[in-house]
């Protein structure tokens, strides 16, 4: 079993290795200049720094996301599966709702979910 697991990690890795490098090689080369180069997203020609500084609460709201997202994704298959599962499956999930509901209590009261 070990050793499976040594030779697909070995194979991952070589083929990640020679992706990357197969594509630095035989990739197209960046030879843009002027105009050309800059990046176009709506038609309008840039202003300011292309890398301008991100406000930190964006990363608040993305970091609350993941963690309830995350949630749902061990909630729904719970759900599914609710009318097979015994008292002891019951218990788990709702000390784990549980869980939430007070992580989601302890963020409110701290005041991350506020807008800025």
């Amino acid at each position: 079993m070990a050793i499976a697991f040594f030779i697909n990690a070995a194979v991952v890795l070589a083929l990640a290795v020679g992706m990357t490098f197969a594509s630095s090689i035989l990739g197209p080369a960046k030879t843009l200049k002027g105009q050309k180069g800059l990046e176009y997203e709506t038609g309008m020609p840039p202003f300011g720094a292309p890398y301008g500084r991100t406000v930190v609460s964006y990363y608040r709201y993305a970091v609350l996301f993941v963690v309830f997202d995350v949630d749902l994704a061990f909630l729904v298959p719970w759900v599914l599966m609710r009318d097979s599962l015994d008292g002891t499956a019951m218990a788990a999930i709702t000390v784990f709702l549980g869980l939430v509901g007070l992580m989601l209590a302890y963020l409110w009261r701290k005041g991350a979910l506020e807008c800025d």
